[in-house]
């Protein structure tokens, strides 16, 4: 049986889990930067006096400390990869994080057997910072005033989150790894090749631009604009999520999909499928925060790999000496296969395309077509 559940996209479909090893229920840590001396300074000229990273790992460190896989997610997921949550440890989590769900967003392809085989390989993922799931972000404590930052937490850049995460390795004593992401997660695995090109044993992109164009950058700018005009945002100052937020993800939800999903499924009751989106925005609205949104929204719209590297193809050329991977979705309307096919092209990395009709999220939703594409590479 197939049927909608929780997860990065508010919409995947679920399919039974498969008869392989699951990961033993996981246990969320927190590393706290918090002397002086590691104040971070960020891209675009402001500073977090305090970094704080969830993360959760899976499998064990081999004694070389080189089996390392790090796993970026997208826009709005979470250091919960993989798992489920026992009770107590999901009492224990903020009530955003009790909302995402219990259930890893990419269970299905984490554990013993499976293509991040834990048998093998010490596989980690961290909130990006912006974030609202435990990583320093505007639901978080300023140090310097005592409140939460709000709408005042400073502007963050792709390049920033990759910076925070390699605070973590160093943290975990790991000097290199296999780097991997869809989406968001996509673009912040790039930029940590390319500033770190020699920490990273392979790459792998999933469902992601060099540059986030006019056409994501659109789609962003609407979704913040349901948000700043709802006078529930009150600035940013809200004392509840404004309802600005349930209408920004319906929009985000029609760059998610694609037409063909659409009319697979409402071609006979259109209603539905408005009903639908709607219905994705109310969900969401319980489990994000509204200032993170637009944090994030933000960052993704500072995503270009040229931007200081000189050209396109300059920039990509650095990754030449990386193995890497990456993959479109024929149906993609967000970050088109075109757009992931060139990146393959200017860094001589290797392309396998996605068949689906759910568009962007078919990265989340195929995951059979996903571990038959990484299996390959990653043997």
């Amino acid at each position: 049986m197939i049927q909608e559940t929780w997860g990065e996209h508010e919409a995947l479909l679920y399919k039974p889990p498969r008869s392989r090893g699951r990961v033993a229920p996981p246990q969320p840590q927190t590393l706290r930067l918090t002397a002086p001396g590691e104040v971070f300074g960020l891209e675009q000229g402001g500073l977090l006096p305090e970094l704080h990273l969830r993360y959760e790992t899976y499998g064990y460190l081999n004694q070389a400390r080189d089996n390392a896989v790090l796993v970026f997610h997208a826009w709005t997921g979470s250091a919960h990869l993989a798992g489920t949550y026992d009770e107590p440890t999901l009492k224990l989590l903020s009530p955003l994080e009790q909302a995402f769900g219990a259930d890893g967003w990419w269970d299905a392809l984490v554990g013993p057997g499976r293509v991040l085989d834990t048998r093998h390989s010490f596989v980690i993922c961290a909130n990006h910072i912006g974030s609202c799931y435990g990583s320093t972000g505007p639901l978080s404590r300023n140090p310097l005033t005592g409140e939460p930052y709000g709408p005042e937490f400073p502007a963050i850049t792709v390049r920033d989150m990759a910076r925070a995460q390699v605070r973590l390795l160093d943290h975990l004593g790991i000097e290199r790894v296999t780097v991997l992401g869809g989406s968001l997660g996509g673009m912040v695995a790039l930029e940590f090749a390319l500033l770190y090109p020699e920490r990273v044993r392979q790459l792998i992109v999933l469902a992601a631009p060099t540059t986030h164009g006019p056409w994501a950058r659109a789609f962003n700018r609407l979704s913040r604009e349901a948000v700043l005009s709802d006078p529930g945002y009150r600035g940013g100052y809200y004392s509840e999520q404004p309802l600005g937020l349930q209408l920004a993800r319906a929009i985000a939800m029609l760059s998610f999909r694609s037409p063909h999903s659409f009319n697979l499924r409402w071609n006979e009751n259109p209603v539905k499928g408005e009903s639908y989106v709607l219905y994705q925005g109310e969900k969401f609205i319980r489990r994000f925060d509204a200032n993170a949104y637009l944090v994030l929204s933000n960052a993704m719209d500072t995503h270009d790999v040229a931007r200081g590297r000189g050209s396109l193809e300059a920039a990509l050329n650095r990754l030449r000496s990386i193995p890497s991977l990456w993959v479109g979705i024929d149906t993609d309307v967000l970050y088109t296969a075109a757009e992931v096919r060139l990146g393959a092209l200017l860094s001589g990395g290797e392309y396998r395309e996605i068949q689906s009709p759910h568009g962007h999220d078919a990265f989340l939703i195929e995951t059979d077509q996903v571990e038959e594409i990484l299996t390959a590479f990653l043997r």
